[in-house]
């Protein structure tokens, strides 16, 4: 069993760090904060707004099903930490976070972040890629409803199909 490449990984403030776990990390954040985002046209309540006006059978039912599952999420983001006597939301961590990691290559995008998370510790860092995360698993409910509201196979269904 291999175990991957030992050699892109390195110790950093004494942490593990692994940089193809990192372009993965990346591949996640452009999708999530596209449906984060309430400017963008792909917004998560933007695309359930749409979704909502069907009047095919069930459809509306799935799509308040699937904004109900994002209320603890929308809650969470809202939650707040008291880190060095800073009053913090996650919502404040995830969004420095993530413009950091799909924006790397753009300084004023990373000071914000690396400001944070010098101030705050790598708690930054945990939440924005928990958030991320707990975002990504509810955006594949919402994929699927897209996908049937669209008539198209959902995501994985295609390789199955051509098995």
């Amino acid at each position: 069993m291999q175990r991957g490449n030992m050699s892109s990984m390195r110790i950093t403030n004494g942490f593990i760090e692994n940089d193809d776990a990192l372009a993965r990390v990346r591949a996640l954040c452009i999708p999530v904060r596209r449906s984060y985002l309430t400017s963008d046209p792909v917004n998560f309540n933007r695309v359930l707004q749409v979704i909502r006006r069907s009047d095919r059978e069930g459809i509306q039912e799935r799509a308040v099903a699937v904004d109900a599952g994002f209320e603890p999420l929308r809650a969470e983001l809202e939650s707040a930490s008291i880190l060095n006597d800073r009053r913090v939301t996650h919502a404040e961590m995830f969004e420095a976070w993530i413009d950091a990691m799909v924006f790397f290559e753009i300084p004023d995008k990373v000071l914000r972040y690396e400001k944070m998370s010098n101030e705050l510790g790598r708690v930054v860092e945990g939440i924005g890629l928990h958030m991320c995360e707990r975002i990504g698993s509810e955006l594949m409910l919402l994929d699927d409803l897209v996908a049937d509201f669209l008539g198209e196979p959902r995501a994985g269904q295609e390789a199955a199909e051509d098995e």
